[in-house]
């Protein structure tokens, strides 16, 4: 198994769109959302930097969702695993594997960038309570990169799925106000945006550093968990890499 994580560590290593997204979209999408944005903040409390930061952030995470599909069946794997599946290996330990190093990889990331814009300040993700905020979105990339697995083996089409899933995750993050607060619609549509699990992700980030609000933290990570828990049976059934469709 450790020799499998190893390989796959190389392939995202070598995949350049992935490795573009997760080293580089970041800090430009922050700074340039950010900057482009500051104008309509007072500043007072929450910099335009402070809402993109979180909401880009949680925004980034979702979109992990499509890392594990290409470990999964991705055209640069496909063949190798193939080769690795007809081996005398038991099949859950080639997608735990790439579940793994998918997980640890991007969280690796991600998490570093955000102690990074704390401590320079760039971003408020809480200061000393940002520990919260750095569990809480580990469990939202195993749900996202749990999610894309899912919906690849339901389909059986990397790349149809791959495009599904980037325009439910850009659909989910406009209705949930990543890019801007729905209020701005009226209350109505703010309280059905609402009703989304990464709105609550992002009520829980906002709640937990400008209100040191810890009360929903725990349902939420539920929610998530349990909803990954179940994606991951989805996989367990039904990853049989020898009757996908390329």
């Amino acid at each position: 198994m450790l020799t499998i994580m190893r390989q796959d560590m190389l392939n995202l290593l070598k995949n350049r769109p992935i490795m573009t997204y997760l080293v580089v979209y970041p800090p430009l999408l922050i700074l340039i959302t950010g900057f482009s944005f500051n104008g309509i903040f007072s500043d007072d409390v929450l910099t335009a930097y402070d809402y993109y930061g979180i909401t880009m952030m949680i925004y980034l995470s979702m979109a992990t969702v499509i890392i594990l599909p290409e470990l999964l069946f991705g055209s640069q794997v496909k063949y190798a695993n193939y080769r690795i599946v007809y081996a005398p290996i038991a099949r859950a330990k080639v997608y735990l594997s790439k579940l793994l190093v998918s997980i640890g990889f991007s969280y690796a990331i991600l998490a570093s960038y955000m102690l990074i814009f704390n401590a320079s300040g760039l971003v408020d993700y809480g200061g000393k309570s940002i520990g919260s905020l750095l569990f809480l979105t580990l469990v939202l990339v195993i749900f996202s990169i749990t999610l894309g697995g899912a919906f690849c083996v339901l389909l059986k089409n990397e790349d149809l799925s791959t495009k599904l899933l980037n325009l439910l995750i850009n659909v989910l993050a406009v209705a949930s106000g990543l890019f801007f607060p729905m209020y701005i619609f009226g209350k109505s549509i703010a309280k059905i945006a609402n009703m989304s699990p990464i709105a609550k992700v992002s009520d829980n980030f906002f709640g937990i550093i400008y209100a040191n609000n810890f009360h929903e933290l725990a349902g939420t990570i539920g929610i998530l968990l349990i909803c990954s828990a179940i994606f991951l049976a989805i996989i367990h059934v039904l990853y049989h890499p020898e009757k996908f469709k390329g």
